[in-house]
């Protein structure tokens, strides 16, 4: 019974509140409203001495029966608390625990001073700074990483118009990627002061509970209530990384992994004899889809908030990551194909996005579409397409592909063969020389090709060529020469308004109208009275200036009456041949 005394977090339940912890707060923040400033309560982070962490929150209503004994570091006996299951509204959480603590009036809290070395100071749970693009979308999370400062010589900035605000920028790396923080305010100054008492040239820091944020299209760490910073920490992970920065080798580590990010061209056979080195790393290979997968769904029903596949339990869609019912899934591609080349067949998994991008369409999309599914459709034609094609596909390789547990490959992109192949530096282009002779053609042009028309200020007068030679070009021989088509430049138009009257007083009180519009049309004809206006499109490019056509004949007619526009039958088509603007011209319409 000696050994039973506390329970573990990791084996807390609901439903019940007479549990006993004993814990250490690795970190405490409070909980202010950002518009209202109104104290919410306490945050806190336990750790037990199996290093599981838990969330608990402290109500600001009874705050005051534990503020003076909760302190960052303190082990604590707790007892007599409730147990919840997080929400799937609940974001930027700080542990990854499914379940949180919370404080009642009931609640016993009491600060231990025996033992306390057994339970850990701090506990981490650390992610690559290669992942850090996944929580972009993912907001659910804050991150734990651990990197060494690239150049501990820095210094904070503030903000001119508030001394009190202020930041502070450096990079991290991790051995094979680096990444952007800025630490802000209280942080800010605490990283700058903790520099300042380090001797050492190598630091390594590890922050926790990090908020991950773009900025100027790259993705960057922020602080956030909960981070805190340990530098030089007792950690495994703080060794390792000590440990390669000695000797210079963890330049020639990063200098390693730079090189790897351009994935390397395999064949299938080869992709086929990869060893555990390649694991979580990235190949290509150029193949041919040989079969899509027609039998299996070609879609998943997946989780709005965490994209995780969603499974129908009771009746409802379930998402087991965020426990919660989700009313209407998101639906993602899930296509699988038989690919090969020369060498080969493989089956892989297409991604999602890159499916948006080759199709221009999304799944609901296409689920929605007649066309594509219906009754007598039993799999889309847009999908079905990439039958028979080529493509350069980017591979992930699994620990499953290495063990051949698992033969299906995941993709993560997907290229047409010319948007990816190709070492194109200019240095090893090859110059194409020929040693055809080049023929010559007297071309014959009439005189509206070889004189200008008469303006107001040139002369008609004839004037003979400056030079008599012929024209040279180079032309393939035996090609067929179509006839010479002049092409005419677009002009500014004038539009004409002829005015109609009911009687003569009428006419001499009003001005006549013109409007100017730019268009690639010949002719338009504007009628206006006081109540509509006609405009007359020729369905010809022929000019019906005083030809005495009917327009009802060959013209196609708009009225616009109280600035709408009705059309008559075939009128729109003729419209858009020649491009006209309708509410261009409605809006020059006196009012």
């Amino acid at each position: 019974m000696l050994f039973n005394k506390y329970d573990k977090i990791e084996t807390l339940k609901t439903g019940k509140y007479e549990w006993k912890l004993r814990v250490r707060a690795q970190s405490i923040w409070k909980v202010v409203n950002r518009q209202t400033q109104e104290f919410r309560g306490l945050n806190i982070i336990l750790i037990d001495d199996s290093n599981a962490r838990i969330h608990a929150f402290v109500s600001s209503k009874i705050a005051d029966l534990f503020d003076k004994d909760l302190k960052e570091g303190r082990v604590f006996s707790l007892s007599n608390f409730h147990v919840r299951v997080y929400g799937g509204d609940d974001n930027s959480r700080a542990v990854r625990f499914d379940k949180q603590i919370y404080f009642a009036n009931h609640t016993n809290l009491k600060v231990e001073s025996e033992n306390i070395t057994r339970i850990a100071p701090y506990a981490f749970y650390l992610f690559d700074l290669r992942d850090m693009d996944k929580f972009l979308t993912d907001t659910r999370f804050l991150v734990d990483v651990v990197g060494v400062i690239t150049d501990k010589n820095i210094s904070p900035l503030y903000s001119k118009d508030d001394k009190s605000k202020v930041h502070i920028r450096f990079k991290i790396s991790d051995g094979g990627y680096t990444m952007n923080v800025t630490f802000f305010n209280d942080l800010a100054e605490k990283l700058y002061k903790d520099l300042k008492d380090i001797t050492e040239e190598c630091v390594v820091i590890i922050i926790a509970s990090a908020k991950v944020n773009q900025h100027d299209g790259a993705t960057c760490l922020n602080n956030y209530p909960a981070t805190r910073l340990y530098l030089n920490a007792e950690h495994y992970s703080v060794k390792a990384l000590k440990q390669r920065a000695v000797g210079n080798k963890f330049t020639e580590e990063v200098l390693e992994h730079e090189e790897e990010n351009v994935a390397k061209m395999l064949t299938v056979a080869q992709i086929k004899k990869l060893t555990a080195e390649y694991i979580e790393r990235k190949v290509r290979c150029q193949i041919t889809v040989k079969k899509i997968d027609v039998k299996s769904n070609w879609y998943d029903n997946v989780c709005t908030t965490c994209g995780v596949e969603v499974n129908i339990v009771d009746g409802r869609y379930k998402c087991l990551i965020c426990v919660r019912n989700i009313p209407y899934p998101d639906k993602r591609f899930r296509l699988a194909a038989v690919c090969n080349d020369v060498t080969g067949i493989l089956p892989i998994l297409f991604p999602d996005e890159d499916i948006q991008r080759l199709t221009g369409k999304n799944a609901f999309e296409i689920d929605n579409d007649e066309n594509e599914v219906g009754d007598d459709i039993a799999f889309p034609q847009t999908l079905k397409a990439f039958e028979k094609k080529e493509y350069i596909v980017t591979l992930k390789i699994g620990e499953s592909n290495i063990n051949k547990s698992c033969n299906i490959y995941m993709a993560t992109e997907i290229n047409d063969p010319g948007e990816s192949l190709g070492d194109h530096s200019p240095s090893k282009v090859q110059v194409m020389l020929t040693n055809e002779k080049s023929t010559c053609m007297d071309l014959e042009g009439t005189e509206t090709t070889l004189f200008s028309p008469p303006t107001g200020k040139s002369s008609n007068k004839i004037r003979p060529r400056a030079t008599n030679d012929p024209v040279q070009y180079e032309m393939d021989e035996n090609v067929i020469l179509s006839k010479l088509k002049i092409i005419k430049t677009e002009k500014i138009v004038v539009f004409g308004a002829m005015l109609f009257y009911d009687n003569v007083e009428d006419m001499r009180s009003t001005q006549f109208l013109q409007y100017d519009f730019t268009c690639q049309i010949k002719v338009v004809v504007l009628m206006l009275n006081s109540f509509s206006l006609t405009l007359a499109v020729p369905s010809e490019p022929a000019f019906f200036m005083n030809s005495g056509i009917d327009p009802g004949e060959s013209f196609a007619e708009y009225t616009v009456n109280s600035r709408v526009i009705r059309n008559s039958s075939n009128a729109e088509d003729r419209l858009a041949d020649y491009s006209v603007d309708i509410a261009s011209i409605t809006d020059l319409l006196p009012r």
